[in-house]
């Protein structure tokens, strides 16, 4: 079983991240938005790299793009993360689910924080939104959430992805609780979202 660490950072690849062969290692890579995402992947992703592997991820941000990566190559460390379900190149789609249990409240964690979103319903209600290309890596987030007491909405495809949805607004603060995402601009989007007298008092 994986600890709490390693099941965050799985989650973290299975959401945003990949591991590309070259000629004589791997690339670990992990993509986020660099306004949005920056704070998180510098200040919290990076250290869980260096806690675990004690390696030390590199930033690089993309020009003429909104985007960053964090990056180094590690044969080592990619084929410890191959070992645990986290595919070379592109992601199978059938069959992408860890290959070793997880602590599944970390690896939701790291799944949300890179490819989850957080957004108003109506008024001051949210709504948590889960989205992939992969049904089944769709189906196993949804299935450990069910396992944690949640009552997510049935697993639905569109154009190109499949997504499923918490909508209970006492389940969005059990799931802020329990899971506990780390990515500023989820925190902030809530904040946003429930407390905006708190933002116009600030002006």
């Amino acid at each position: 079983m994986l600890t709490e660490q390693e099941s965050e950072i799985l989650g973290i690849l299975f959401g945003d991240g990949c591991l590309s062969r070259t000629e004589r290692s791997v690339l670990i890579t992990i993509t986020g938005n660099k306004v949005d995402d920056e704070k998180y992947l510098l200040g919290h992703v990076r250290g869980l790299f260096l806690k675990a592997f004690d390696l030390e991820l590199t930033s690089r941000y993309r020009h003429g793009e909104n985007t960053m990566d964090l990056y180094r190559h590690s044969k080592k460390v990619a084929s410890v993360l191959h070992s645990w379900g986290m595919p070379f190149g592109l992601k199978k789609l059938e069959d992408l689910r860890p290959k070793i249990e997880v602590i599944p409240s970390a690896f939701i964690r790291g799944v949300f924080d890179t490819d989850g979103s957080v957004y108003r319903k109506y008024g001051p209600y949210a709504q948590i939104q889960f989205k992939a290309a992969s049904n089944g890596f769709m189906g196993f987030v949804r299935e450990h959430l069910v396992a944690l007491g949640f009552h997510p909405t049935r697993l639905r495809p569109d154009e190109t992805k499949f997504r499923f949805s918490l909508c209970r607004q006492n389940e969005i603060d059990a799931f802020f609780r329990i899971v506990s995402p780390t990515n500023p601009k989820h925190l902030e989007r809530l904040r946003r979202i429930r407390h905006p007298d708190l933002l116009t008092a600030a002006r």
